[in-house]
C-alpha cells in the first residue's frame, strides 16, 4: 500500500468520526429542545389567588411566644408562576353571577353581594314590589356564627369568612353572598384579608422601603407586552416612590397650588400607594386626557386579567378621597381584580375601608359626601 493510499483512508476515517461526532451533538440538541418546551408548557399561568402577601403566623411554625415586641408575624409574598406573555393567554377568574330578583320578581337589591368588616354593621338595601312592605320580609342566614342578621335586614360581621344572608317572602326568596373582611396591622402596616392598604385613613411606616415588587413588575410587563401586541405602547410612567420622595411630591403640590388641591391628587407622606411597591402610573401622568387614548380605553377594559385595577375610577372620588386618575393601576391579584373589575367596585368598597384624613381638616375630608351603605373608620383597632 502507497503512502498517497495510507493518508486517504485516514482522511476518511476522519471524516466518518466527525459526521458521528455532528450526528450525536444534533441528537442531544434535539432532547435538550424537547425537554425544556415540556417544561414550559407544563408551568401553569398565574390564578391571582395566591400572589397577595399572606400573613404567617410565627409562633405558628416556631411554637415561641409572639407577644415579645421582637417577634412578629412573617410577611410572605407568594409570586405569580410565570407572566402571561399574550392577551390571549390571559385566563381570567370566573366571578359569579348572582341574582338581583326573586324569582317572583318581588324582592330587588342594587347590589347582590355585601362586603363588610368584623365589627362593621350595614343594611341590605331591598327594593320591594307587589304592594309588599318591608315588615313582611323574613331574614335569615345560614352561618349565624359568621353574621348577626337582624329583622330590618341589618347585617353585622362577627368573623371573618363567607356565608349566605336570605330575603324571604312567601315562597319568593332572594339569595345575598356575605363576605365578612378581617383588619389586622403589622409592624405598622395595615392588611385587609391579606392586601396591603395606604390610603388617607390608612398610612404605612416611614421605613417602609420594598421598592417596586417584583410580583408587580413580572405582571406589568405581562400587561405592556400584551398591549405592544394590539399595537398600543403602555409603559411605566412613575413606579415606585419611597416616603422621602413623596414629602418631595406632596410639597410641592401644597406650594405651587393648595393644600386643598394636593389633597384631591396627591397623597401625604406615607399614604401614598407607590409607597406599597404594588402601583405604578401608566404612561405620561401629565396627560389629562389618557382615559381618550387608545392605551387608556385598553387598560380600562383589560389590566384586571394581568391582576390590576384602575386604583381611582371615575365616579368614586368621594369614596377613594383622589380624583380620577386612568393611568393610575395598582396590582392586587387576578382573582380579587376580577371581582373588582366586574362589580365596578373602588377597593374601598370591596374592602370596607373608608380613606379619610384624621386631622380635623376640612379640606381633606369627603366623609360626609360618602354613599349610603359606606361607614367612618372610627374604631380604633388599627
Amino acid at each position: 500500500m502507497t503512502y498517497a493510499e495510507i493518508r486517504r483512508r485516514g482522511a476518511k476515517r476522519r471524516i466518518r468520526y466527525l459526521l458521528l461526532i455532528l450526528l450525536l451533538m444534533s441528537i442531544i440538541i434535539f432532547a435538550v429542545v424537547k425537554i425544556v418546551t415540556g417544561i414550559r408548557q407544563r408551568q401553569t399561568i398565574p390564578t391571582g389567588t395566591g400572589d397577595i402577601p399572606v400573613i404567617v403566623d410565627a409562633s405558628a411554625e416556631t411554637g415561641e411566644n409572639t407577644e415579645s415586641t421582637e417577634l412578629l408575624p412573617v410577611i410572605e409574598t407568594i409570586p405569580i408562576s410565570e407572566p402571561i406573555i399574550s392577551e390571549s393567554m390571559a385566563v381570567t377568574p370566573t366571578v359569579p353571577i348572582h341574582r338581583r330578583s326573586s324569582e317572583g320578581g318581588t324582592l330587588h337589591v342594587k347590589q347582590p353581594y355585601l362586603y363588610l368588616r368584623v365589627g362593621h354593621t350595614k343594611q341590605i338595601p331591598l327594593i320591594l314590589s307587589n304592594n309588599v312592605t318591608a315588615d313582611q320580609v323574613e331574614w335569615s342566614t345560614n352561618n349565624p356564627d359568621m353574621i348577626d342578621i337582624e329583622p330590618d335586614g341589618t347585617v353585622t360581621g362577627l368573623q371573618k369568612g363567607s356565608c349566605n344572608v336570605y330575603a324571604s317572602y312567601g315562597e319568593e326568596t332572594l339569595e345575598i353572598p356575605v363576605t365578612v373582611r378581617e383588619l389586622i396591622t403589622i409592624a405598622g402596616c395595615t392588611y385587609v384579608d391579606g392586601i396591603l392598604v395606604a390610603n388617607k385613613s390608612y398610612a404605612l411606616p416611614e421605613d417602609y422601603d420594598p421598592g417596586l415588587l417584583p410580583v408587580t413588575k413580572e405582571a406589568f410587563d405581562a400587561l405592556s407586552l400584551a398591549a405592544k401586541g394590539q399595537g398600543l405602547n403602555i409603559y411605566e410612567g412613575s413606579g415606585y416612590r419611597d416616603y422621602a420622595f413623596q414629602v418631595k411630591c406632596y410639597n410641592s403640590m401644597v406650594s405651587g397650588y393648595s393644600k386643598a388641591y394636593a389633597d384631591t391628587w396627591s397623597a401625604r407622606p406615607g399614604h401614598s400607594e407607590h409607597q406599597t411597591g404594588y402601583t405604578i402610573d401608566c404612561n405620561s401622568i401629565d396627560n389629562e386626557h389618557f382615559a381618550d387614548t387608545p392605551e387608556g380605553k385598553w387598560l380600562a377594559a383589560n389590566c384586571y386579567k394581568y391582576g390590576f385595577i384602575i386604583r381611582y375610577p371615575k365616579g368614586k372620588e368621594k369614596i377613594t378621597g383622589y380624583n380620577y386618575e386612568s393611568w393610575h393601576i395598582r396590582y392586587v391579584g387576578r382573582e380579587h381584580a376580577a371581582i373588582i373589575h366586574e362589580q365596578d367596585l373602588a377597593l374601598e368598597e370591596y374592602l370596607d375601608i373608608d380613606s379619610v384624613y384624621r386631622d380635623g381638616d376640612p379640606d381633606a375630608s369627603l366623609d360626609s359626601d360618602l354613599p349610603d351603605g359606606m361607614e367612618t373608620d372610627t374604631d380604633t383597632e388599627e
